[in-house]
């Protein structure tokens, strides 16, 4: 495995620990369940420049959830006259959403950001993969607001784009936890 270096330095090869089975003569579905496995255990495939795993996927999500939560009450302190006897209601409320963010986005967002995850995997660049993830994420929670909320897709468009934001920043959180193949 190769970690991405900013330094310039010689990225790192790690060998995987056992022999990686070969995909070859399997029918599709073998093939793609091999590809599956083998990205569970961490085997190289020459397609895949990029990979991650659990540690770097409940990482990103509560990075995301938490970036979310945060930017709750900074709207909530900046949008109206300040008191201190709001702080602890606020924080309350910080962890109130920062439990709905968590259960929406356990649901909704963490399904889409594996499947983008995936999809990003041939990708080395991972700025384009930080980029796509503010991109896709605004696109799908700004279609589940219209259809929701029927009509009403201008007054949604500033939530949707918090909410791939924060996806970004739950990616980008994860730039040295992924590991990236020459």
């Amino acid at each position: 495995m190769t970690q991405d270096n900013d330094d310039g330095a010689t990225p790192l090869r790690r060998e995987p620990l056992g022999p990686v089975p070969s995909a070859a003569g399997l029918p599709a579905e073998a093939s793609a369940d091999e590809e599956f496995a083998d990205e569970l255990l961490g085997a190289h495939n020459p397609r895949h420049r990029v990979t991650f795993g659990p540690l770097a996927f409940f990482t990103g999500f509560l990075a995301a959830i938490a970036t979310f939560s945060l930017a709750v009450i900074l709207i909530s302190v900046l949008g109206g006259t300040f008191s201190w006897r709001q702080v602890l209601p606020t924080f309350g409320m910080a962890v109130v959403v920062l439990l709905y963010a968590g259960a929406i986005g356990l649901v909704v967002g963490a399904p889409i950001a594996f499947l983008l995850g995936l999809a990003l995997r041939p990708v080395r660049n991972q700025g384009l993969h930080v980029l796509a993830f503010f991109l896709v994420i605004s696109a799908v929670a700004w279609l589940i607001f219209s259809a929701m909320y029927g009509g009403a897709a201008l007054e949604t468009v500033w939530l949707a784009c918090l909410i791939g934001a924060c996806a970004a920043v739950g990616r980008a959180s994860v730039w040295k936890l992924v590991d990236v193949y020459d």
